[in-house]
């Protein structure tokens, strides 16, 4: 898990954590862009097959929302489009409006955002001019907090769901108050289970690379899913990709098979033929590796 640094992309970080390790496998969950710093999960080697599960988990951030100006990316780095006078707003009407968005709402996603129209990434429609229609999504807020007030100048602590931008929510806020408003600043300071106090930046991942270990974390700390620990000859039989008996109640939901704080394999508890059995889903591990793992 990587505290990611202002001005550089996600994909920046995954390029250096490759040649720090010396690995090809290796990718992220949840992007940030480059005016943001802090939590990137960055997955390496057979955690990589998990970021889908990972992206699923909810979000906290530290923003800086400037009122008065709007601009083509919703954020400080944009092209300015307009200017207003905000100094009349008060800390309660701004309350107000932060609260139109705390629960679920729709959201139209930023023009400049890796979403994809018609196989193009829209940032790169954007840069040419052509305007593209995107259709709202369901995003959740659970809980936006004013930690700051000093006009225009207005801070905030969001904790939401995947896939929610907090450039969008910058601009509307400011677009409801009537003076317009981008995002000057962002802080990821968790995402799922990973916290920002446990992050490490790049730099002190480059000094331990020799032994990487104790700054990396098991990929089955993020996951929401319940752990199971076979014995050994189940375990075998797992990551064959054969299905087991499950020795208990069926359980809902996907569930980790780990050995020790390593992550195996990802399955399911269902009922066939009137037996409750597990069914394995995604193999983390090939069968051939069962014998260098340490219990």
């Amino acid at each position: 898990m990587v505290d990611k640094e202002v001005g550089i992309t996600s994909h920046d970080v995954v390029q250096r954590v490759r040649r720090i390790l010396s690995m090809r496998q290796v990718g992220h969950s949840g992007t940030l862009d480059p005016i943001a710093s802090g939590v990137l999960v960055v997955l390496v080697g057979s955690a990589t097959r998990v970021a889908q599960y990972l992206q699923e988990d909810d979000k906290e951030y530290h923003l800086t929302l400037l009122l008065g100006i709007e601009t083509d990316t919703q954020d400080v780095t944009g092209q300015t489009l307009s200017r207003m006078e905000a100094s009349h707003i008060t800390r309660d009407a701004f309350e107000t409006a932060v609260n139109r968005y705390r629960g679920e709402f729709l959201q139209i996603p930023p023009s400049y955002s890796a979403i994809k129209h018609n196989g193009q990434p829209l940032y790169k429609l954007a840069r040419r001019g052509i305007s593209v229609t995107v259709d709202p999504r369901k995003v959740t807020v659970y809980r936006a907090e004013i930690s700051g007030w000093e006009p225009p100048r207005a801070f905030l602590k969001v904790v939401c769901s995947k896939g929610t931008y907090m450039r969008t929510l910058c601009h509307d806020i400011g677009k409801d108050l009537g003076v317009g408003g981008c995002m000057e600043s962002l802080v990821r300071t968790r995402s799922g289970n990973f916290t920002l106090k446990d992050a490490v930046d790049l730099d002190s991942l480059a000094r331990d690379a020799a032994a990487p270990e104790s700054l990396l974390q098991s990929p089955a700390s993020g996951l929401p899913f319940e752990r199971y620990e076979p014995e050994d000859d189940v375990l075998a039989q797992i990551l064959m990709g054969r299905t087991v008996l499950w020795p208990g109640s069926e359980k809902a939901g996907m569930i980790s098979v780990v050995s020790g704080s390593r992550l195996l394999a990802l399955g399911e508890v269902v009922v066939k033929n009137e037996k409750t059995v597990f069914v394995p889903r995604r193999i983390l591990e090939p069968m051939e590796k069962t014998s260098q793992i340490k219990r």
